[in-house]
């Protein structure tokens, strides 16, 4: 456990350290994905009009903010071990970790957690210019943080899939391209307009529960009968992805390793 801590405090060094030095990336994707929302809202609001828009505010602001912590779980399950392949550096992170896959879990908790905080600040640039503010109550923080907790613990699994096939496919940037704007349209699944069956699969899959209840969680005035059997399924759902994630990228971890293509890109 002590060794886990230590690893646990290097990488949020490792993390601080690199965002002190490349600010200008950092700033850049937020100002990137401010300018992108910027165009999706500006185009709704002109096909949909402002009164109809008026009413799905909390929708928009929810599942875009939410989508960008996505992105952000599944990069540092996958993305991040392509770019360490690409520097050279990922066969001596093996030597000297003392199990990669944890390594990838705990970097990936400091790293969303330092992460939280550019997703606030987007959040509230996108309500800002938006003027529509979501309803969180004190009452309601615990809940939407663990709902938030548990949707980005599947997502991260789901990462661990890509990340598992960049190690032996190496350059897998257009699968995770695709992967990401699946993730966009889940985002804004609207799970009670969709007709059964469907509906419970598309509720299985990464972010949309989660997404839905966080619209449920921050409705004003909303009453949500169902939160307790909502919040288990989307617990068993994260547990279920973060276990298959686990699973693959052990399996391609083994095959890179016989294969030896740890050392090389």
């Amino acid at each position: 456990m002590t060794r886990w801590l230590k690893i646990a405090r290097a990488e949020l060094v490792r993390d601080f350290t690199i965002s002190l030095r490349y600010p200008l990336e950092l700033l850049t994707g937020l100002f990137i994905l401010y300018v992108l929302f910027m165009g999706l809202f500006m185009g709704a609001k002109l096909l949909a009009g402002q009164q109809a828009l008026s009413g799905n505010l909390d929708g928009v602001v929810i599942g875009y903010t939410m989508w960008f912590f996505a992105l952000m779980a599944m990069n540092t399950m996958s993305i991040d071990i392509e770019n360490e392949a690409r520097q050279g550096t990922l066969e001596q992170v093996y030597l000297n970790a003392p199990n990669y896959l944890g390594l990838l879990w705990v970097r990936a908790a400091v790293h969303l957690t330092m992460g939280a905080g550019v997703v606030v600040a987007l959040a509230v640039l996108i309500q800002l210019t938006t003027g529509h503010w979501l309803a969180l109550t004190w009452a309601a923080v615990p809940v939407v943080i663990l709902t938030i907790i548990l949707t980005i613990a599947g997502l991260c699994g789901f990462g661990l899939i890509l990340g598992g096939l960049s190690l032996t496919f190496k350059r897998i940037g257009q699968l995770s391209a695709l992967v990401q704007f699946s993730m966009f349209f889940l985002a804004y699944a609207e799970l009670s307009n969709i007709a059964l069956p469907w509906r419970n699969i598309v509720a299985h899959l990464p972010l949309a529960r989660g997404v839905d209840m966080l619209k449920s969680l921050l409705t004003p005035a909303e009453v949500y009968p169902t939160l307790g059997t909502d919040l288990a399924w989307l617990a068993i759902d994260s547990l279920f992805y973060a276990a298959l994630g686990s699973l693959v990228f052990y399996a391609m971890e083994r095959v890179a390793r016989q294969g030896g293509l740890l050392s090389h890109y």
